[in-house]
C-alpha cells in the first residue's frame, strides 16, 4: 500500500503538471489572439490631429472652388427653374433662362453658339430684374474672355479682360 506521503507527492505532481499545461495553453491562446487581432487605428473624435497637406495651395484652392461650385449648382437646382429655348429647328439650344422658383423673376440667361453646346455668354440679373453682370466666353465655351459689371442704372461700371490662360489681363473701372 501506498503511504500517505506518496499520495501527497503524486497529488503535488498532478497539480504541478496541471498548472504547467494550463500555463502553456494560456500562452498559446495569447499568441493566437495576437496573431488574429490586427491593430485597429484609434478613432478618438475629440482629439483628432490636424492634417498637414502635402499638396500645394493652388491645388487646394482649385479643389475648394470645385466643391463650392458643386454645392452652388445643387442649391441652384433646388431653388430655380430652367426654361430651355431652342433654335427654329427645335433641336439645338439657343439659350437657357434660369428663373427664381418662387418669384419667377429672371436670374440668368446662358446663351450658346450655333451648335447649342458651347457657351457664348451669361447674363446675370439682380433681384429687381435688371442686368447686373455680363460674362463673355472664348470659343472653347469654358474660358472667360471678359466680364462687364453693370450698376442699377444699366451703365457698365467695371470691365475685366482675361488672357486665354484665365489670368486677368486688364481691369477698366468707369
Amino acid at each position: 500500500m501506498q503511504t500517505n506521503n506518496q499520495k501527497k507527492l503524486k497529488n503535488k505532481i498532478f497539480i504541478i503538471w496541471g498548472l504547467f499545461i494550463s500555463g502553456v495553453i494560456l500562452v498559446l491562446l495569447i499568441f493566437l489572439l495576437l496573431a488574429i487581432n490586427k491593430p485597429q487605428p484609434k478613432t478618438d473624435n475629440q482629439n483628432q490631429p490636424t492634417l498637414t497637406s502635402k499638396t500645394n495651395p493652388q491645388q487646394e484652392q482649385e479643389t475648394y472652388n470645385a466643391i463650392l461650385r458643386k454645392i452652388e449648382s445643387e442649391v441652384d437646382e433646388l431653388t430655380t427653374e430652367k426654361e430651355i429655348v431652342y433654335k427654329q429647328d427645335g433641336k439645338i439650344i439657343d439659350h437657357i433662362k434660369i428663373l427664381d422658383s418662387q418669384t419667377k423673376k429672371l436670374i440668368k440667361i446662358i446663351s450658346y453658339h450655333d451648335d447649342g453646346k458651347i457657351i457664348t455668354s451669361i447674363k446675370e440679373y439682380n433681384p429687381e430684374g435688371k442686368l447686373s453682370k455680363l460674362t463673355f466666353y472664348l470659343l472653347d465655351g469654358k474660358t472667360i474672355s471678359s466680364i462687364n459689371e453693370i450698376n442699377s442704372e444699366g451703365k457698365i461700371i467695371k470691365t475685366t479682360y482675361y488672357n486665354p490662360d484665365g489670368i486677368v489681363k486688364e481691369i477698366i473701372n468707369r
